[in-house]
């Protein structure tokens, strides 16, 4: 009698676990964001795009018609690094009547600010803005970035150096990123 006591018992804790674990599915299920496309599928409105993650895409310059599209692929934000005299207004009008979220962070010529990066990791890591792509007019700032912000991150400086150029960083930029980051130069 014991022992089927101690079955019941470990059969109605299965049966709990198991019932809490499908009330949790639709939450779960509502979670997990459209992934972006592959770049073969993107027009060349959406210039130098790349997939950095299932969920995140990067790019230069966003022609005629690239919100749109975007928003046809279920993108949920932009998140731009351009400044606002290279044209982000009319940008920030587009995603935002499209129903996009638009978001800007100005990075200039200068070494990228820690208060950018801060900010930068944050509309990275809220979910509710995924997917979401990053651009500026060629995704060089996209890759220098992405390359300090795997780096603060915990990422090897070889794998966050490498995925930044993948995305776009080069020449000076990467100069700079890698003097941020205490890295010795290009070529030692």
């Amino acid at each position: 009698m014991e022992g089927t006591d101690s079955m019941i018992v470990h059969a109605k804790l299965i049966a709990a676990a198991f019932a809490g674990f499908l009330a949790l599915m639709p939450a779960a299920l509502a979670q997990t964001a459209t992934e972006v496309p592959p770049s073969d599928k993107v027009s060349a409105a959406v210039t130098n795009y790349t997939r950095v993650r299932p969920q995140i895409a990067s790019a230069g310059v966003l022609r005629e018609g690239a919100v749109a599209e975007l928003k046809g692929f279920g993108f949920t934000a932009i998140l731009d690094l351009r400044t606002p005299q290279e044209g982000t207004q009319p940008e920030q009008r587009a995603a935002l009547e499209a129903g996009l979220r638009y978001f800007n962070i100005p990075i200039g010529a200068v070494p990228i600010a820690e208060a950018q990066l801060v900010e930068f990791a944050k509309i990275v890591e809220d979910k509710s803005n995924h997917p979401l792509l990053i651009h500026c007019q060629s995704a060089n700032r996209v890759g220098a970035m992405w390359t300090l912000y795997r780096a603060v991150r915990g990422a090897a400086f070889a794998t966050a150096v490498t995925e930044g150029r993948t995305i776009g960083l080069k020449g000076d930029r990467e100069r700079i990123v890698r003097a941020q980051l205490g890295q010795p130069p290009l070529g030692r």
